[in-house]
């Protein structure tokens, strides 16, 4: 016995004979849960394979539909090429006529144009 102040603690001495005695159906036991860590391992597994696979074709389907994608884009100017070159073309020709209709010297005079010009010699 200690004392402490006021307080007294009782301290018991240890059992030295104590031991630890199996369960009987330890190996039982073990087994089963061996069973579950095995199965859990499995489903574990499983999931990784499932989600590789998605992956796998996520990735396949993204890059398959880039290449698609990207030859459509090409197919579509190629053949439009053709059409903005004659309209850009078309352009040209009618912005050319109308200059040359504008620097030509007009065919017939205005009225006020003639009395200028009958008053300038």
């Amino acid at each position: 016995m200690r004392n402490k102040g006021s307080k007294t603690i009782r301290l018991n001495p240890v059992d030295e004979d104590h031991q630890v005695h199996d369960h009987p159906a330890r190996a039982n036991l073990e087994a089963l849960m061996d069973q579950k860590l095995f199965a859990q391992r499995i489903r574990s597994e499983r999931s990784s394979a499932y989600w590789f696979a998605a992956s796998l074709w996520g990735v396949t389907g993204l890059v398959l539909g880039g290449i698609l994608g990207a030859y459509m884009m090409y197919v579509a100017m190629d053949s439009s090429l053709p059409l903005a070159s004659e309209a850009v073309t078309r352009g040209m020709a009618v912005e050319q006529a109308r200059q040359s209709v504008n620097n030509r010297e007009p065919l017939l005079s205005d009225p006020q144009d003639q009395q200028q010009q009958q008053r300038q010699p």
